[in-house]
């Protein structure tokens, strides 16, 4: 049996070891680095649509990442959520974890997001190339 904390950290781990060698590479270190940021000063929907706009790999793959890791807690086993896949799973994803969500839903995913992030971060900076283009929220 392992804690959430433990399996957080190895889905982050299996998340940034996919990520390594990818042509995004850097721009997902980059992305990495400052999405903590990003959700303290914007939140979590409004950070989540600014991914979306953005669209490139990168952003769809940490779309995928924290969707896959939310719906999880949320007792779904396989979300399916991949970067070829979450663009057209827009409306999905935000009526779950933003639109429809109570105030305390909203917390909570907010915050296991950011504790997510944390581990994330951890692993890329120990893991992926840096460098890449700059992230504004």
């Amino acid at each position: 049996m392992k804690t959430l904390e433990q399996e957080r950290s190895n889905y982050a781990f299996e998340c940034v070891s996919k990520i390594k060698g990818k042509p995004f590479e850097k721009d997902a270190s980059s992305l990495i680095s400052k999405l903590g940021t990003l959700i303290l000063t914007n939140g979590l929907g409004n950070t989540l649509a600014f991914l979306f706009a953005k669209g490139k790999d990168h952003h769809l793959e940490v779309i995928a990442i924290i969707s896959n890791w939310l719906f999880r807690q949320k007792g779904q086993k396989e979300p399916g959520f991949k970067r070829d896949n979450v663009k057209v799973k827009i409306e999905e994803i935000m009526r779950e974890l933003v639109l429809n969500a109570t105030v305390e839903q909203y917390m909570y995913y907010t915050d296991e997001t950011l504790r997510l992030v944390n581990w994330l971060r951890r692993f890329s900076d120990a893991m992926l190339e840096s460098g890449g283009e700059n992230e504004q929220g």
